[in-house]
């Protein structure tokens, strides 16, 4: 993992779920939107703020977009930033995303992260719809 060059850019994995629990898997799709805000927020997590927008719902694989971001760069903090993002999803699976199973996880590739106030249906409204099969 190569932290990204310039002010705007972050780091993208994509992580791959599976549920486990029919539906009661989809009440827990990660995600960092507001529906207050209607929009995709930061949070933090050790030393990593990061953003978690879903890509893809359906009744065999949840796909997720985590962008994060380092608050202490430097080459020294490359090892640190990669177990940490590790630890991160390993943890969120345990604790809060319950009926989901970590089927993959991505590089980091560097990547420009949605603006905050990028607008999407929540996954309420998402689930709404009908599931891909």
């Amino acid at each position: 993992m190569v932290l990204s060059r310039g002010p705007h850019k972050v780091e993208r994995i994509t992580i791959t779920l599976v549920p486990t629990a029919g539906e009661a898997s989809f009440r827990n799709v990660p995600s960092t939107f507001s529906a207050v805000d209607r929009t995709y927020g930061w949070r933090q997590f050790e030393m990593i703020d990061y953003m978690i927008v879903p890509t893809k719902i359906s009744r065999k694989e949840i796909k997720v977009d985590i962008f994060f971001d380092a608050r202490q760069k430097g080459k020294g903090n490359i090892a640190s930033l990669q177990k940490s993002v590790q630890s991160f999803v390993k943890s969120k699976v345990q604790t809060e995303w319950k009926g989901l199973k970590l089927g993959s996880i991505s590089r980091a590739t560097a990547a420009a992260p949605p603006d905050e106030k990028f607008k999407r249906a929540t996954i309420e409204e998402i689930l709404g719809a009908s599931l891909e099969g």
